[in-house]
């Protein structure tokens, strides 16, 4: 089993930049980020926008590796989560509470 690891640098509400972190870990994915939401294993617009290939907000200069977590995605219970969650926000039917339950769920499988 490989370990590999990316870090991003993201702007985000902070003068500094946050720190994105992505471990791979066999079929296991881990998704950390410094900001205030990340650090209290909260669900993370940062991660979450890289997850999506959104890589506009990164001011390191390896927004190029990107597609590379992307394909570490695959598989993965953060996958999974991300997919339901997905689902969730795109209906109108489904009461807010489950949305914030995925978002929950989402948060923790990346914390895992």
């Amino acid at each position: 089993m490989s370990l590999s690891e990316l870090s991003f640098q993201v702007k985000g509400s902070s003068a500094e930049p946050y720190e994105v972190t992505f471990i791979k870990d066999g079929d296991s994915l881990t998704a950390l980020c410094s900001c205030p939401a990340g650090q209290y294993g909260n669900f993370c617009k940062h991660r979450i926008s890289i997850l999506d290939g959104d890589g506009r907000a990164i001011v390191s200069d390896n927004a190029d590796s990107v597609p590379t977590v992307i394909d570490w995605l695959q598989g993965t219970d953060v996958a999974a989560a991300l997919g339901e969650f997905r689902e969730l926000e795109k209906s109108t039917d489904k009461p807010k509470s489950a949305l914030v339950a995925a978002k929950r769920k989402l948060a923790r499988a990346m914390n895992s």
